[in-house]
């Protein structure tokens, strides 16, 4: 479900997944669920790493509305298939009223036109960071069919602004405002996050309200937001959300060997500002050594409540400690402005058991070497025994043995550290470098799904191609920076016997780089295009 909590009106997004292969029926819906457009059934493949295995998922999506306030259970879904139904979960959906919007100033003289527009804001005052929805409001004395040449209130630099509106039609309805009765529609729905402090004036916006051919042309007034400095001396934590946030951490392992790597993953999930959230600061106790920078996955939405959604750190933590460790827990804290005060969330604490590898060379000393010296005591001997003297001269005497051996073994055990170390950096190293091309991959997908029925197309085809070579740049597990070519996709494939996979590739290749510059020619090949972009990732079970 997308979101989790809605207001009336918001699109939701239900998604039902299933491993089983069969009919998937999602019709149990709310009776006050207002359907939208839903997705035919979709296949995919992942790989599940706990088992090696690649598991073929089939899904669903249905999109809609919520025409009242309330919390909706959703479920649960069904799969039938030989003759056997398999049910699903049931999932929450907490729907709250229409935010309250307030319109800017309307003078007389805009009264006196044929038709008006004001810029409506959620909100007047508001903290740094803390998001704000506004939207276009048309009053007009006459029923409008459509509108032309509209500029949107969204054009200054200093904000961050994501669209909300969901629909390009316009819904007009009959309102009375100030005794004179208007049609009137909302339009052009954003939440913005404004940067900086002080005053911040929004607008103003232009647009022709057509009744047929004929119409009004209309320059609405500006809005006015005073934007709140945050308070002094936040915590040394805080990570720059403005909003409510959760924190979790995971551990791919409690149980390791000295020496050995780990998997840490935090997860911050909360709404907001948390697109902009930084980076938690770690504090890890001795023992414990952070290789290279985490691996950033975001999984982020915009509605009345701002940003909403998770942001994933992924670390490579190296134990050079033995024993039944604390891990402490890791926090960070934020601003809430309905409580107008800094917050600090914590994940648990864990204890990691890492078990003694005396092959291990860690780099730092151990706490109780310092004291050897002091703390020895004298052998006892254990039987006389003749003392030689050759002569008088420091060759060949234990003195002189143990000046030449304690250098050499100290330079060889050093090499063997360094050289164990620059290796264990090296593969940790790789494994990031294709995890980031990997969301870099996702990334492009999302992107060409995006844009298939947006202009121009040199964009959409130019991320058809780019998302296939960084699919092969994945799969053939190159780790420089670098354009891959044509001809090594090609050689690639048909040294892996894949012949007809490399003729698809070649004539997907083509189609880009025909389409990029039709300039709505090709329109028609989009869709059949990035069909095939995905269908080659299935086939490379990426």
């Amino acid at each position: 479900m997308t979101p989790k909590d809605a207001e009336v009106g918001e699109n939701v997004v239900i998604t039902v997944e299933t491993n089983i292969k069969g009919e998937i029926a999602l019709d149990n819906l709310p009776s006050s669920f207002n359907y939208g457009a839903s997705s035919g059934s979709q296949m995919y493949q992942r790989m599940d790493y706990s088992t090696g295995k690649v598991i073929t998922y089939y899904s669903i999506s249905q999109s809609g509305v919520i025409t009242k306030p309330g919390t909706f259970k959703i479920g649960p879904a069904y799969v039938k298939s030989r003759g056997r139904a398999y049910s699903s979960n049931t999932v929450s959906l907490n729907v709250s009223k229409k935010t309250p919007m307030s319109n800017g100033t309307v003078t007389q003289a805009m009264l006196n036109e044929p038709a008006f527009g004001v810029i409506q804001t959620n909100k007047s005052s508001v903290y740094e960071g803390e998001p704000v929805v506004v939207s276009a409001k048309i009053y007009a004395k006459y029923q409008p069919t459509n509108i032309y040449n509209y500029n949107s209130f969204v054009q200054a630099k200093a904000l961050e602004a994501h669209s909300l509106s969901r629909s390009v039609r316009l819904k007009v309805q009959e309102e009375t405002f100030k005794g004179i009765n208007y049609f009137t529609f909302e339009h052009d729905k954003h939440v913005i996050f404004p940067l900086g402090t002080g005053n911040f004036d929004l607008g103003p916006y232009t647009v022709d309200v057509l009744q047929g051919p004929n119409g009004y042309s209309v320059t609405s007034g500006n809005v006015a937001i005073r934007i709140k400095p945050l308070p002094a001396n936040p915590p040394a934590d805080f990570i720059g959300g403005v909003g409510q946030f959760t924190i979790e951490r995971q551990l791919d392992t409690t149980e390791i060997k000295q020496g050995d790597v780990f998997v840490m993953q935090i997860v911050i999930e909360g709404s907001g500002n948390i697109q902009n959230i930084l980076e938690p600061t770690l504090q890890l106790p001795k023992g414990f050594q952070i290789y290279g920078d985490p691996v950033v996955s975001e999984n982020i939405t915009y509605g009345a409540r701002g940003a909403e959604g998770i942001v994933s750190y992924e670390y490579n933590v190296q134990v050079s400690k033995y024993g039944d460790l604390l891990f402490p827990a890791t926090t960070v804290s934020y601003f809430d402005p309905k409580k107008e005060q800094y917050v600090q969330v914590e994940t648990e604490e864990n204890t990691i058991s890492v078990t003694l590898d005396e092959s291990f060379i860690t780099s730092e000393p151990s706490e109780d070497e310092n004291m050897d010296e002091a703390f020895a005591e004298p052998i006892p001997e254990l039987r006389k025994k003749k003392e030689i003297r050759t002569t008088d001269t420091l060759y060949g005497s234990p003195v002189f043995w143990s000046g030449v051996s304690v250098p050499l073994l100290c330079a060889f055990f050093f090499l063997i550290f360094t050289r164990r170390r620059e290796q264990s950096a090296d593969k940790i190293e790789a494994r990031q470098v294709i995890k980031q091309k990997d969301k870099e991959l996702g990334d492009h997908v999302a992107k060409s799904k995006s844009l298939i029925a947006t202009d121009p197309n040199d964009e959409f085809f130019s991320s058809i191609e780019t998302g296939l070579r960084k699919a092969f740049e994945v799969k053939m597990n190159i780790q420089q920076e670098r354009i891959l070519g044509k001809d090594e996709v090609s050689d690639y494939l048909i040294k892996t016997g894949e012949i007809e996979l490399s003729s698809r590739v070649q004539k997907l290749f083509r189609t880009c780089e025909e389409s990029r510059y039709a300039h709505g020619a090709m329109d028609g090949l989009r869709q059949p295009s990035f069909d095939e972009f995905q269908s080659i990732l299935k086939a490379l079970k990426l």
